[in-house]
């Protein structure tokens, strides 16, 4: 493994190569969720317990705090969409 990629790992992983990553990526595929609808009412007072967030860009930008120390696990996927809006 390169330097770059033990870098960002050793952000996510503690030292004995254990984490606790926050998924919050749910929207993205179940649709509506219960207590996700307001993720950053849900993600905030659990930050502090999570190694590492695993969220979609759009949670992200708007809902997590861009001061916030915790590392990031940036959900992206592709294919075809029923919006029409180029969202990039």
């Amino acid at each position: 493994m390169d330097w770059g990629m033990r870098n960002r790992l050793s952000r996510i992983f503690k030292s004995d190569g254990k984490t606790v990553m926050l998924a919050v990526d749910h929207g993205y595929f179940q649709g509506p969720t219960t207590r996700l609808e307001n993720p950053r009412r849900t993600i905030e007072p659990l930050l502090p317990y999570a190694d590492s967030i695993m969220l979609t860009r759009g949670v992200l930008r708007n809902c997590v705090d861009a001061r916030a120390d915790v590392p990031i696990v940036l959900r992206v996927s592709g294919g075809v969409s029923i919006l029409k809006e180029d969202l990039s």
